[in-house]
């Protein structure tokens, strides 16, 4: 997944960058509107705006994205909290609007949500792995990783639900719809996809069941 981002204020341009590409989002960032104008290709799954910034305002950049990409999701951040130019940037096609100072957690939980409503079947896990949701496949690079048909599915189980704890009984529902599967038994499996993932990634939930962490 990959992101354009335009915030002058460096500091926060630089946050914002590194905690996406910790989640595993390649991020195309910007200072200045005038320069996103110029040499961004708007080859990306959302677009993440500041609005007062030199060369070109965030409102300009949002009617020159949606010329091109009507569908392209867009997030506006700012300390704006007047009607009028929230009005404004919902007529000229953001999709929501995060309101500064903001937690970059709630920044990244609404960016899966827009995702998630358009329709992204390819989740980024970080290190060059992407799981593909419909197909159920791991990929790595161009790679597809070779995973059982009960490793797919559990894993497609954990991205569904990520950073969410996937009980025993949701995973022995979901995935073998048989009650009499023991832990150790989906335990062993656990093993085996995990072998797949950057370490830690899949996290053990004393006595609950597991959570991917992306």
């Amino acid at each position: 997944m990959k992101a354009i981002l335009l915030e002058d204020e460096y500091l926060l341009n630089a946050n914002i960058k590194e905690y996406l590409e910790l989640k595993g989002m390649v991020v195309e960032a910007y200072t200045d509107g005038g320069e996103l104008l110029e040499k961004c290709n708007l080859k990306a799954d959302i677009a993440i705006l500041d609005i007062e910034v030199p060369g070109a305002t965030g409102f300009e950049v949002i009617e020159w994205i949606k010329r091109i990409n009507s569908k392209l999701p867009a997030i506006f951040m700012t300390a704006y909290t007047d009607m009028e130019s929230i009005r404004k940037g919902y007529s000229l096609g953001c999709s929501d609007y995060l309101k500064k100072p903001f937690n970059l957690e709630e920044l990244w939980l609404r960016i899966q949500q827009l995702l998630d409503s358009a329709g992204h079947t390819k989740i980024e896990l970080g290190n060059g792995l992407i799981f593909d949701l419909e197909s159920e496949q791991l990929y790595h690079g161009n790679e597809t990783e070779k995973l059982t048909r009960i490793q797919r599915k559990i894993l497609k189980l954990l991205v569904e639900n990520r950073n969410e704890t996937v009980t025993y009984e949701l995973l022995i529902d979901e995935v073998w719809s048989d009650f009499y599967i023991k832990s150790n038994t989906i335990a062993s499996h656990i093993k085996e996809v995990r072998k797949f993932l950057p370490e830690g990634m899949i996290e053990s939930v004393r006595s609950e069941g597991y959570r991917l962490n992306i």
